[in-house]
């Protein structure tokens, strides 16, 4: 799961070593998956969880039959998230993107999972990752960027039969403000 295996923290040290307390905020934080804590329980109980398919098999016990396939994305999701630092590496690439567009500059990002495509359309729309519109003393907007898609463009059936992978990406793009 790590993008550079040579970065410290792994899955098997969150599985194994990580409370109840912090696995279920992580489930619920980086794979919004609703029955965080019923997982997290099943997970800190049955431990040691040395494979994937250790780990596959509490998440299948814990949820029901029809929710098996969202609750396993989730879950693995959210231990890439937190093993790779895959948000806040994008809140780091974004704001050096302030000082790396020129003026009049477009910015184009892709996203792959909600978590990012809220972070990148409150960062687009408003200059930071909490949404909050800051105004001068005149109340004329502070941000550096005009948002040039208000709704996300996602690619078409035929892009999605050609590249299966792509059914959940979503493009942003920006105009560096003058």
């Amino acid at each position: 799961m790590r993008m550079n295996p040579l970065s410290g923290i792994t899955a098997f040290d969150i599985v194994n070593g990580w409370s109840e307390y912090e696995l279920a905020r992580t489930f619920r934080r980086y794979g919004e998956e609703p029955r965080a804590k019923i997982i997290a329980r099943q997970v800190v109980s049955r431990r040691p969880l040395n494979t994937t398919d250790d780990l596959a098999e509490v998440v299948r016990r814990s949820v029901p039959q029809r929710q098996e396939s969202k609750a396993l994305a989730r879950v693995f999701q959210s231990l890439r998230i937190a093993v790779n630092g895959e948000l806040n590496s994008l809140e780091i690439a974004l704001q050096a993107a302030v000082d790396l567009v020129r003026p009049l500059g477009r910015l184009a990002v892709i996203s792959y999972h909600s978590l990012e495509d809220r972070r990148v359309k409150r960062f687009l729309r408003t200059g930071n990752f909490e949404g909050e519109v800051i105004r001068d003393l005149f109340g004329v907007r502070q941000c550096p960027w005009n948002d040039l898609t208000r709704k996300p463009i996602a690619p078409s059936q035929r892009e999605q039969e050609a590249n299966r992978r792509s059914r959940s990406a979503r493009l942003r793009v920006a105009e560096r403000a003058a």
